[in-house]
């Protein structure tokens, strides 16, 4: 059962569930207590997050450049 819990813990914070969310349905009283269990997911969901403004910011720049 704990495998499961941990898998479908790390699964939600792939999917950018946020961690108040995956918190609550964990039981946790506290969000802190899911980051630091969770914290190599969530620092892999960080930088997919990091990665896709990269991504739109550079697109944007792309456009204006293209256009000017």
């Amino acid at each position: 059962m704990h495998g499961l819990r941990h898998t479908s813990a790390t699964v939600l914070i792939s999917e950018d569930v946020d961690v108040r969310t995956v918190s609550a349905r964990l039981g946790h009283a506290q969000t802190s207590t899911t980051m630091n269990i969770y914290a190599h997911s969530l620092k892999e969901s960080d930088k997919k997050a990091a990665d896709k403004l990269d991504k739109l910011f550079n697109t944007q720049v792309q456009k204006q450049t293209v256009t000017k």
